[in-house]
């Protein structure tokens, strides 16, 4: 520790040091108090008068020892701080401007880091702090805006609020940010310095904005001391493999980043080492990849960094799928190549092409078939195309030439004899263009070429659905590409031939492009709905941090073209089966090289991991404990000086203190191991509900009472009788004798050690129910997952209105409490455990409405509605029941037939 680091706040006050020397010639000076001395002859000595004046000076341990508590006084009055960080001058209050947009996720530690030791120096200086968010959130029924402008608040309630921020998965908007600022001409008038951690990206309107508030206040800009700005921007397949491009800064020497491919379940199926070009802002990896290998892959991310913007995921388009030209077996190599030249190109780079006849394709168990003509061998294969169909395939047919009919099977419209013909020598009209995709098509909003021409086509005979199978059609009307379902399959129709004699369509890059929107559409899975879905309800999706978790009602859904990701449209996946699409931050991210170039007046300074510390209370706490060896050294040549027995009296009463502490020790031990072990009895012969202690005396006191008030009213209401709460502690308590625990969270709540984390766990597997509440309506699944790293947390989901939950005792449709916040559960209980979930998250602060209110409770108590009160006990039944008894509402499913067959 160097004393350079060292700060004092009132330095006047150390010229009280001025004043040891006069303390410690007093303190020598003054003579020590007279001893009395008992001697029977003092007769013998009355009147005798002495000449001579002793006076028996302090000891000088005692002299020093009085001075260094003098001066430790002295010091602390001056309050000395070590690592003071000067980040705002004491001359009004503070605004903090918060970039929590995604580029901030990847220092978001650091960015913790600042804003504490921000709030550490407003509480050392008495400021107020104002608080700005960068990055928008929902608001309304569509729309979103940014989140307003927190304060005036306190340095305390500055930490509570950085519990809660959290980086977002989109761009920051600094032009509204301006707007909300100007809007506050209280706060403008306020404010004394503006501090605003950003790292040096340039965005739109990011030095606009500091240029403005330059006028303002003062600003500091406090950014991470190294920030690497990294972004995967595409994911594409190719013949081995896959390309990963990489956007990133600008770098003199070239970097290694590890790229990890995870698979079903988060499961890690590729860790690639690449390396990013230097003086350059985008690379691109190539990775050799097995097609089967691939087609697993569902997400790839950088290792290390934890950011949506490095976190691509793939979606339905990504899975090869495999396709089948159904050949001729008598068809050579070079009848192949000539034939499906411009249908190799398209589909080969992003499917596994295989040539065959029917019969050897059905045994494959393709997912897409293509006929470019009649389909040859149909006769002996006829009902196992038609199953091979209705159980989910996809048969995608082309004209054959002029010569040839293509068949009236396996067809989604109706065709007319012979071909139209446009352009030839027999005909007035000229080739034909294309219209725009139509809006119930999966090419909607693809850009059509100009170029792009039909001389002859296959027409359909005109019926009432004609529309809703057209895909495609020319300026005319007439249909160029028709579809229709077949039970769970689809079967497609090109109006023209795969090669370039009819259309110039197949040699076209649009060609390329209506293949990649048909691929993916050969699902697997068995879909019940007959026509497609152009509305795409969200999956899951990502959080700032790249962390995936299931959406909530705020996520709309998306259509096509897919929209930049914003408050409503998270990235995350969308769609289900085979119209599942991945919605990236990655691809609309372009400015990641950009660095911003800073107005005139603007200070910038890098974040340090040195905490500002107040040594005044170090300073005291020394004086203290010096003052009490004072005593205790004082208090012992006291007691020395006094003692008249002998040795031998001295030894017995030794030994006879040593006895006693040895008898009280081992009563109290065996008290409190009998104690202990009657507890874990008592809570095994008589249920009882018991809350997770948190150390934080009013947090434990108001769950105790919201327990007990629980127990009071099921012994009222039910037949439960239930014994009296425990307060327990994973770290020494025997967990599993307890049916359902309260957890309150709190703020700085410290982590779990590895044997509590292990109890937890255990208790969890076995049955055991948590309930766990955030007491602000704060229900984010990401900042629960920080809350609870090591714990086996399974994945939550918001549960339905009808959930088993809601019904165990009284019918309701929603977990009340003192709020009325969201439920989140397990998404997928574990069906060994009856499907009783394990955990539920929530922050509706249910003790403070469980609680039975007395007027002598000390416990701080809210106002809480009647109505709401009565809902938040029913619901803490239900809760109970539904810990006690499990999942055996859910037979009354089956209550109508029970019925049914009792009036038989």
């Amino acid at each position: 520790m160097s004393l350079a680091a060292i700060t004092f706040l009132h330095p006047a006050m150390l010229a009280g040091l001025m004043v040891l020397p006069i303390v410690w010639l007093l303190i020598r000076s003054a003579p020590r108090a007279p001893k009395n001395v008992i001697f029977p002859a003092a007769r013998l000595l009355r009147g005798l008068k002495s000449q001579r004046r002793d006076i028996q000076r302090a000891p000088i341990w005692q002299t020093i020892l009085r001075c260094i508590i003098l001066t430790l006084l002295i010091v602390a009055a001056a309050r000395p701080v070590m690592n003071r960080n000067d980040f705002a001058a004491n001359d009004g209050a503070i605004l903090i401007i918060a970039d929590n947009g995604w580029e901030s996720a990847a220092n978001w530690t650091q960015y913790r880091t600042a804003l504490q030791q921000i709030a550490n120096q407003a509480r050392f200086d008495l400021q107020t702090v104002y608080l700005a968010q960068t990055a928008p959130e929902a608001a309304g029924a569509s729309t979103w805006k940014l989140p307003e402008i927190v304060g005036p608040i306190s340095s305390q309630g500055t930490e509570n609020l950085i519990d809660r921020l959290h980086p977002r998965p989109w761009n920051s908007d600094y032009a509204a940010l301006s707007d909300l600022i100007s809007e506050n001409p209280e706060m403008t008038n306020a404010i004394g310095s503006i501090l605003w951690l950003t790292d040096n990206m340039n965005s739109p309107g990011k030095a606009d904005i500091a240029r403005e508030l330059l006028d303002v206040a003062p600003i500091t800009v406090i950014s991470p001391p190294r920030t690497d700005r990294i972004a995967i921007r595409a994911l594409t397949r190719s013949r081995t493999g896959m390309v990963a491009t990489i956007a990133h800064d600008r770098s003199d020497t070239p970097r290694v980043v590890n790229l990890l491919a995870r698979g079903d379940r988060g499961t890690v199926l590729l860790r690639h080492s690449a390396e990013l070009a230097a003086n350059s802002d985008q690379s691109d990896i190539a990775i050799f990849l097995p097609s089967d290998i691939a087609n697993a892959i569902q997400a790839v991310g950088i290792e290390g960094i934890e950011s949506a913007a490095t976190m691509y995921q793939t979606g339905a388009r990504w899975q090869q799928r495999r396709v089948g030209v159904i050949v001729s077996s008598g068809d050579s190599p070079g009848v192949l190549s000539d034939q499906y030249f411009f249908l190799d190109r398209a589909l080969s780079p992003y499917a596994d092409v295989t040539y065959a006849p029917l019969g050897q394709l059905l045994e494959q168990k393709v997912d897409i078939l293509v006929a470019t003509g009649p389909i040859s061998g149909l006769g002996s294969q006829f009902e196992t195309l038609e199953r091979w169909v209705n159980d989910g395939g996809m048969l995608v047919r082309f004209a054959g030439d002029s010569s040839t009919e293509i068949g009236n099977e396996f067809l989604p419209v109706t065709l007319r004899l012979g071909n139209r013909d446009f352009g030839g020598s027999m005909s007035w009209e000229k080739p034909k263009r294309l219209l725009d995709f139509p809006d119930n098509s999966p090419f909607y909003g693809i850009t059509i070429p100009s170029d792009i021409t039909v001389n002859r086509q296959l027409l359909a005979e005109p019926d009432p659905d004609i529309l809703g199978k057209t895909w495609a059609r020319l300026t005319d009307g007439t249909p160029l590409i028709t579809s229709a379902a077949r039970n769970s399959g689809r079967v497609v129709l090109f109006h023209v031939t795969p090669w370039a004699d009819w259309s110039n369509l197949p040699m076209s890059g649009l060609f390329v492009e209506l293949w990649q929107k048909i691929l993916p559409l050969a699902s697997p899975s068995n879909r019940n709905d007959a026509e497609l879905s152009t509305s795409l309800p969200p999956q899951s999706v990502l959080d700032g941090f790249g962390q995936t978790h299931q959406p909530d009602a705020l996520v709309l859904p998306v259509r096509s073209p897919l929209p930049v990701p914003n408050p409503r449209h998270p990235p995350g996946i969308y769609g289900e089966n085979g119209q599942a699409v991945a919605l990236n931050l990655g691809p609309s991210l372009t400015n990641i090289a950009d660095t911003v170039v800073w107005p005139s007046g603007v200070t910038t300074r890098k974040i340090t991991s040195q905490d500002q510390v107040d040594l005044a209370a170090l300073c005291l706490l020394g004086a203290l404990l010096l003052l009490l060896v004072d005593a205790l050294i004082l208090l012992a040549l006291h007691h020395l000086s006094l003692r008249r027995n002998s040795k031998r009296n001295a030894f017995t009463t030794i030994l006879l203190v040593v006895g006693i502490s040895g008898v009280a020790t081992a009563m109290l031990l065996a008290t409190n191991g009998t104690g202990h072990a009657a507890s874990v009895q008592e809570a095994a012969l008589q249920p009882r509900l018991a809350y997770l202690k948190t150390g934080v005396a009013p947090v434990d006191r108001l769950s105790h009472a919201g327990m007990t008030g629980l127990t009071e009213y099921l012994r009222r209401r039910s037949a439960a009788d239930l014994n009296t709460v425990d307060g327990v502690d994973p770290e020494t308590d025997e967990l599993s004798f307890y049916p359902l625990i309260y957890w309150p969270l709190v703020d700085g709540q410290a982590a779990f050690s590895e044997r509590a984390r292990e109890r937890l766990n255990r208790y969890l597997n076995n049955g055991g129910m948590i309930l766990i509440d955030s007491r602000d309506r704060e229900v984010q699944p990401a900042r629960l997952r920080r809350l609870l790293a090591g714990l086996e947390v399974p994945l939550l989901d918001r549960a339905p209105g009808d959930h088993i939950l809601f019904r165990s005792f009284y019918l309701l449709d929603h977990a009340y409490g003192r709020f009325s916040a969201p439920l989140w559960l397990d998404a997928r209980p574990n069906q060994r455990l009856d499907g009783v979930a394990s955990v539920l998250f929530g922050g509706n602060d249910w003790a403070s409405a469980w609680m039975i209110p007395e007027g002598r409770d000390e416990i701080r108590t809210e106002d809480i509605a009647p109505r709401q009160r009565e809902l938040a006990v029913r619901f803490g039944i239900n809760l109970v029941m539904y810990a006690l008894t499990g999942s055996y509402k859910g037979d009354q499913v089956h209550l109508p037939a029970i019925l049914e067959r009792l009036g038989r």
